[in-house]
């Protein structure tokens, strides 16, 4: 017995090693879990509007208003029939490059479908099967018509290639009801959205951002309501295809995430909120020049449906506390405009920008995150976001780790930028139109922004103007051509003097040149206006 008393004693230290080990490696902290993100590419595409373009000036009117919010998605009617009133709407689309999901109708023809479904070309990504109808059919008649190649189906059940949910809000917010997308595997699009009958304007404009933001990375795409009615609730257009309070903050988050359609392989990213964190939602972006963007809100309902009431949700004071340091960040808000609202650079001395402090509410901020370069350095300056029409910009001093006070707007309200911007339109003609029968036609009409002439004989149409909304019956005034000068007159109007973009040519008018020309007088003298020449500065 005394023999294996040293035996014992060997083992008990080591059981009490084991022991000790353990303990310590419960003790230890855990290792930060570092959140993937979406990338930004990935988003933007993921954005649609179910609209009904009927015929072709309504169809390239609601084209332009896409085109200016970054918007290259949409679902739409499907037509059976070639000579479908509705199928002009469809083709003008087309012709706008915009990404086409198109829904059968309920008992229509699989063969039919797909057949005038082809003669639109490749603007068809989708086709979507009748809700309540099994999609095998539709399945069948698709991958069988050999001008449809990779064309989606989707539907419910069997045969479809992605599942098809649609949203019913009821007036709640976007977080406040159940999940509905399920775990996410990228196989769901949401067809539809209903906000509810009686939400207003004010409270979508902040419900759509948050909702596309939420929906990104787990379902392919979302479609809102393009031109919203009663019982769905505000869309982005009315039914005029004017905008809506909506469409400047879902057109303004789109362009500053705007990644010019790169699609990348994201990084993850290590980083926690502290602070008031109760009810604050987010969704982690990258785009491919390395910088991370994460949008945060309050996911608090603003409407309250049973009383029919508006509901103030107050701020919330929310650090982003990153496991690495970075060498700035900037903030922005959507709803008002595209213009930076704060900078954070990193603090002089041995400190490093690794905590931004925030106030957040129901409202869209965006957090630009500037990576360090090479050896800790700073990142070159980052260009502003591509957008249709740049805000007004001022300066302000930057912010040093998230302490100092809010910056004022850099830009003009949405409502007034969105009242004010004339957003770029299709260039005429299009695929979808004939060419110009012009001898000349760079001064045509059919080559300006507004719907083509047809040909050049007066004629008038009631489509809204793509450019400043409903704007009644159009006129298409007669075109007559000027044998002398081969330009485009107009009748009861004067005609102008041909303009050039060279220095020291007639600019506007007969009596305006431009200030950096040298030859300034002589053309005034060759302009025969009989006045002196107006200098303006270009």
């Amino acid at each position: 017995m005394p023999r294996l008393r040293p035996l014992l004693a060997g083992i008990l230290l080591v059981l009490l090693a084991c022991l000790g080990t353990g303990a310590a490696a419960v003790a230890a902290p855990a290792a930060a879990v570092k959140e993937p993100a979406v990338a930004a590419a990935a988003f933007t595409d993921s954005v649609g509007v179910n609209l009904r373009p009927g015929g072709a000036p309504a169809g390239w009117a609601l084209a332009a208003r896409l085109e200016a919010a970054g918007i290259r998605h949409v679902r739409g009617p499907a037509a059976t029939d070639p000579g479908d009133p509705a199928l002009a709407g469809l083709r003008a689309l087309a012709g706008a490059d915009l990404q086409l999901d198109l829904v059968a109708g309920p008992g229509a023809d699989p063969e039919a479908v797909a057949e005038v479904a082809a003669s639109l070309g490749p603007a068809v990504g989708a086709l979507e099967a009748p809700a309540g109808e099994a999609a095998t059919p539709l399945r069948r008649a698709v991958r069988a018509h050999p001008r449809l190649p990779g064309v989606a189906v989707l539907g419910s059940g069997d045969g479809a290639d992605y599942q098809t949910v649609r949203l019913e809000l009821g007036g709640r917010c976007p977080g406040c009801g159940g999940d509905e997308l399920g775990s996410g595997d990228g196989a769901v699009q949401v067809t539809e959205v209903d906000l509810g009958a009686g939400v207003p304007a004010a409270v979508a404009a902040r419900y759509l951002p948050r909702l596309l933001l939420a929906n990104a990375g787990r379902a392919v795409r979302t479609y809102v309501a393009g031109q919203g009615a009663g019982d769905t609730g505000p869309g982005l257009l009315d039914a005029a295809g004017s905008p809506t309070p909506a469409y400047a903050p879902v057109a303004n988050l789109l362009a500053l995430l705007d990644d010019r359609q790169r699609q990348v392989d994201p990084d993850p990213l290590g980083f926690r909120l502290t602070g008031s964190v109760d009810g604050v939602g987010h969704r982690l972006l990258q785009k491919a020049d390395g910088h991370f963007w994460l949008a945060l809100w309050v996911e608090r309902p603003g409407w309250d449906p049973a009383t029919g009431r508006e509901l103030a949700v107050p701020e919330q004071q929310v650090t982003v506390a990153l496991d690495e340091p970075v060498a700035g960040a900037r903030s922005f808000v959507p709803e008002l405009g595209t213009g930076v609202q704060r900078s954070f650079i990193d603090p002089p001395g041995p400190a490093r920008l690794d905590a931004v402090d925030l106030e957040l509410s129901d409202r869209v901020v965006l957090l630009e995150l500037l990576p360090l370069g090479d050896g800790g350095s700073a990142p070159d300056a980052t260009a502003p976001p591509n957008v249709a029409a740049q805000a007004t910009a001022t300066t302000q001093p930057p912010v040093v780790k998230g302490s100092s006070q809010p910056a004022p707007p850099t830009s003009r309200p949405a409502a007034a930028r969105a009242a004010s911007t004339r957003p770029a339109a299709p260039r005429w003609p299009s695929p979808a139109r004939p060419p110009c029968p012009c001898s000349a036609p760079a001064c045509c009409c059919c080559w300006s922004a507004r719907p083509p002439c047809s040909p050049h004989g007066a004629a008038t149409t009631t489509a809204t103007d793509p450019l400043s909304g409903p704007a009644g019956p159009l006129p298409r005034p007669g075109r007559s051509r000027d044998p002398a000068g081969q330009r485009c007159t107009v009748p009861g109007r004067r005609p102008r003097a041909a303009s050039s973009s060279r220095l020291g040519r007639p600019s506007q008018s007969p009596g305006t040149v431009t200030a950096n020309a040298p030859q300034a007088a002589a053309v005034a003298r060759r302009s025969g206006t009989g006045r002196p020449a107006r200098v303006s500065a270009r």
